[in-house]
């Protein structure tokens, strides 16, 4: 069978010694109060600073995005409290020593948190005077502010500074192409071959008319002398000889070099035959004409085929000619676009940097505090009480588990 604990002498000892326990309980109270009497009262007092963000961007040119930075509002609370930052606020503090020993003896009296919103930073200040407190408080908010802002102010001008000297290297490309332009031209030949090519290709197609209307000649010819050697007898009536007549008046009139034609005049009387009345002589005269057809239309396919690789060569170099003025073209349209985009943009940073644009703000200065918030006599005194009669109760309790054991 389990023994049982009999509790009842327990609660006994405890109801005998009440006057033990409360006399315990008020002497610890008495003594804390005392203790927590000599200790010197410290106050607490509360900057606000506030984080904004910039309400416009000014933007001239949308080929150019200016990224914008995301602020590190989590971040502030832990830079409030950072070397630099406290060693400025210790410099402009100048408290005696006694009060204010190190920077290391400054951050144990500051505290940086956010508030409801990561946008507010609380900045506390601890110190035994209230006075001193609050003038810590707003020393520390007024340095945070500047400090911060001064640090956004030089990322700006630093954008400023890499855009004017992105301006500049433009502005130096842009004349560069531009002179490249102007050398050029000033040796460009290409109005000049556009003006041979042309003159080339006029002859070119004079020559191929010519050409077309000679062979359509020699087969006429051809035709017209097969025609009159079937015929018999040695008379040629007046409509072969008007035939003849026309087939030369065609002759003289294709176009010769340069475009001329021949200025034949004829006389035809009533008693006089157009051309020849023998068909033999008719015949030798469409020979020999024939003949001098086949010889004109030789000479226009040669000098066709002299035209041909000079109107290439020409074309070529024309071409090469184009295609180098469109290049240097493009380097000034394209150096121009940069130069005007790039002056757009600083013209935006320089009204950028000169707007207020300060991303901390001192909401509220702290106020001298008029109660201390350490120490807390009453809670120390009753905790005091409250473990004074609570080791008693245990020492009571305790001896009488003694005695009960050695029974």
């Amino acid at each position: 069978m389990e023994e049982e604990i009999d509790l009842r002498p327990y609660f006994k000892a405890a109801i005998t010694g009440w006057k033990w326990i409360i006399s315990a309980g008020l002497l610890a109270a008495i003594v804390a109060f005392a203790i927590s009497s000599l200790l010197p009262p410290t106050y607490q007092a509360t900057a606000l600073v506030v984080i904004t963000e910039t309400r416009q961007r000014i933007q001239f040119d949308p080929r150019i995005q200016t990224q914008e930075e995301r602020q590190p509002l989590k971040a502030f609370p832990q830079l409030a409290v950072s070397d630099d930052l406290l060693q400025q606020i210790f410099t402009q503090l100048s408290l005696p020593e006694a009060d204010l020993a190190s920077v290391n003896a400054l951050r144990s009296l500051l505290e940086a948190r956010a508030g409801t919103d990561p946008s507010l930073i609380q900045l506390t200040a601890s110190h035994r005077n209230a006075e001193t407190a609050a003038q810590i408080a707003n020393v520390w908010a007024e340095t945070l502010v500047q400090w911060g802002n001064d640090i956004y102010r030089s990322s700006n001008d630093a954008q400023l500074r890499f855009f004017e000297q992105q301006l500049g290297e433009a502005q130096t490309v842009l004349g560069e192409a531009e002179l490249a332009l102007v050398q050029f031209q000033a040796e460009n030949r290409s109005d000049i071959l556009t003006n041979r090519l042309l003159a080339l290709s006029t002859a070119q197609r004079q020559y191929l008319t010519s050409q077309r209307q000679l062979r359509g000649l020699l087969d006429d010819v051809a035709a017209l002398s097969a025609q009159l050697a079937a015929q018999s007898g040695t008379a040629v009536t007046w409509g072969d000889q008007l035939t003849v007549l026309h087939l030369q008046l065609q002759a003289y009139g294709v176009p010769q070099e340069g475009g001329a034609t021949s200025g034949l005049q004829f006389q035809i009387g009533a008693d006089q035959p157009l051309t020849s009345s023998d068909r033999g002589e008719l015949l030798a005269y469409l020979q020999e004409l024939q003949l001098t057809l086949a010889t004109r239309l030789q000479e226009l396919d040669g000098r066709l085929l002299e035209l041909e690789p000079e109107i290439l060569t020409l074309q070529q170099e024309n071409q090469a000619l184009l295609a180098e003025l469109h290049r240097l073209q493009r380097n000034v349209a394209v150096a121009e676009e940069t130069y005007i985009a790039l002056a757009r943009k600083v013209d935006e940073e320089r009204i950028s940097s000169q707007k207020d644009v300060n991303s901390l703000r001192l909401a509220s200065y702290a106020a001298a505090p008029e109660s201390p918030v350490a120490p807390r006599r009453l809670i120390i005194t009753l905790v005091a009480g409250f473990l004074g009669a609570m080791f008693m109760l245990a020492g009571i309790t305790g001896r009488q588990w003694w005695l009960t054991a050695d029974r």
